[in-house]
């Protein structure tokens, strides 16, 4: 056994209304979170793997326009994305997925996100999506569909944690630490964004 301090903090509340949850919660993977980010907070949207555990649809939000023949985005601080991992433009992934090549987490206001070759244009508050491999415009998958959203914080720092799954209720989308699109608002039909 052994013993953790801990200072008191709380999250903003995400979820606003609980109509339907996972019954016994899911099991949250720890291991693409691992030195990335030491504590999940709640309000993350999860896919679920062929192993049966639940992982981040990782996201982040574009902060400046991007031309059509960029390779480097900027998007809001703390991203989750690592280096090597395969990003598309979107929830409805109709343009081509690619490789990060690097990760410029440097600049106090934005991080910059290198690609392989460009994901074509960026608007300010679009939003690069975890793809399931390098694709071809319209070829692109999610590496985990969304299905839920975490009700509770999950520790990244030792196993594999459980939590709490709502797959029906409201969530204040303003306080979620990742962002949606309306295409991955469309995959979450009995989830309520407000």
């Amino acid at each position: 056994m052994f013993r953790k301090k801990e200072k008191e903090f709380q999250y903003p509340p995400v979820i606003v209304k609980i109509i339907e949850d996972v019954v016994g919660g899911g099991t949250i993977a720890r291991a693409a979170l691992k030195g990335v980010i030491d504590e999940l907070p709640p309000g993350v949207v999860v896919g679920k793997d062929t192993n049966g555990l639940y992982h981040p649809v990782k996201t982040a939000k574009v902060v400046v326009v991007a031309a059509a023949d960029a390779t480097k985005y900027k998007v809001a601080k703390k991203t989750i994305f690592e280096v090597g991992e395969i990003v598309a433009l979107g929830g409805s992934l109709e343009g081509a997925a690619v490789a990060i090549t690097a990760i410029d987490r440097s600049d106090i206001d934005f991080d910059e996100i290198t690609v392989g070759a460009t994901l074509g244009a960026a608007a300010v508050d679009d939003v690069l999506v975890l793809a399931a491999e390098a694709a071809d415009a319209g070829d692109a998958a999610f590496k985990y569909k969304p299905e839920a959203i975490t009700m509770n914080k999950v520790d990244t720092t030792v196993a594999n944690q459980q939590s709490g799954l709502l797959v029906r209720g409201t969530v204040n989308e303003a306080v979620m630490p990742y962002p949606v699109d309306d295409a991955i608002k469309v995959l979450l039909p009995l989830i309520r964004f407000v």
